[in-house]
């Protein structure tokens, strides 16, 4: 569905240069960027329906990033500006959890993709970001409704010390940047992941127990591991608040691989693992499991004395781990499973 087209806003300059009277190089031009939205009012859409947005403004010679931020996340100004939280006071706009609500799942018309929060991924290299190149000056982007909630997507230029969107200490981006109109999907929320047992398991050494990860989306791919329980307080609802020793911005797991492993993941067998699939994915094409009828199967075989749980989450973020916010509350999609405990 496309939304009513709008002017383009605010001018912002990346950069220039002053060609002398013999230069005929067409790279060695003035590059202006003025990134803007075709949509900057409001738009709605039913539960997996999509919006389609275009950016015009921008030049085919530099490559550009586009994310979805959560409205919590964002004060929108309306004409394309936006002040954003930065709640672990690392220089970069925090995006939230916008993978609950909605995905970005074409680009430039191209192949259908599985459904990123951010294009390309966050682990690309800052000094050679790989970048949505425009065509024609324009680019244009597929969203497709998760969950309902509201997101506002935001383009932006990487041109700083990393590949997030770098914000000065008010919030205000020091990148050039655009902020699109919100996008609000109305509708039945997922009800995963849904971790079942939510009870407290027990097997001896060698033992195991399959526990079922309901309430997916078949076309996402998802990530479990195993936290010891040293390194987690449970809450209600299959919730929980994480240690982060090395303040990374990621749950510690702990020594979960001393207490137990994941031997099997849908009926098939898998190396003994404390996190499938291994966190050394790439978060802008990460492997995942997908499920298979709206659920996931994993076998927690017993290693040694002790306890964990089982942790699943979509990874949407900046790293293949599960994020945390500065109280240790995970800032992505996730679900903690009852306990497994060993005993000797």
């Amino acid at each position: 569905m496309n939304a009513p087209r709008l002017l383009p806003v605010a001018l912002l300059v990346l950069a220039a240069c002053d060609p002398g009277p013999d230069d005929t190089d067409p790279l060695d031009t003035p590059i202006v960027s003025n990134p803007a939205f075709d949509v900057t009012t409001p738009t709605t859409i039913p539960y997996d329906d999509y919006a389609t947005y275009t950016i015009t403004g921008v030049d085919d010679r530099q490559a550009y990033r586009i994310t979805l931020v959560h409205a919590d996340y964002v004060s929108a100004g309306g004409d394309g500006s936006g002040t954003f939280q930065d709640n672990d006071a690392n220089g970069a706009a925090d995006p939230g959890a916008s993978e609950a609500v909605a995905l970005i799942t074409n680009v430039n018309g191209g192949d259908w993709i599985p459904g990123y929060k951010t294009v390309p991924g966050v682990s690309d290299d800052p000094a050679n970001p790989t970048g949505i190149w425009p065509e024609g000056g324009q680019i244009t982007l597929q969203i497709t409704g998760i969950g309902s909630g509201t997101i506002y997507p935001v383009v932006y230029h990487n041109g700083g010390a990393s590949t997030f969107l770098e914000v000065g200490a008010d919030g205000t981006p020091i990148e050039t940047y655009a902020v699109g109109g919100s996008l609000t999907v109305e509708g039945p929320d997922p009800v995963g992941p849904v971790i079942s047992p939510d009870s407290p398991q027990s097997v001896a050494v060698d033992g195991y127990y399959d526990y079922t990860i309901s309430g997916l989306s078949d076309t996402q791919a998802y990530r479990i591991t195993l936290v010891h329980a040293d390194n987690l307080t449970t809450g209600p609802d299959q919730t929980g608040t994480f240690i982060d020793e090395d303040a990374n911005g990621a749950a510690d797991a702990g020594p979960s691989e001393n207490v137990a492993s994941i031997t099997q993941v849908n009926g098939a067998d898998v190396p003994p693992a404390k996190t499938v699939p291994a966190g050394t994915d790439d978060p802008a094409s990460p492997t995942g499991v997908f499920p298979v009828g709206g659920q996931i199967t994993v076998r927690l075989t017993g290693v040694g004395e002790g306890t964990v749980y089982p942790v699943a989450y979509y990874n949407g973020g900046a790293s293949t781990f599960l994020e945390i916010d500065t109280a240790g509350s995970p800032i992505e999609t996730y679900a903690v499973g009852g306990s497994f405990s060993v005993t000797p």
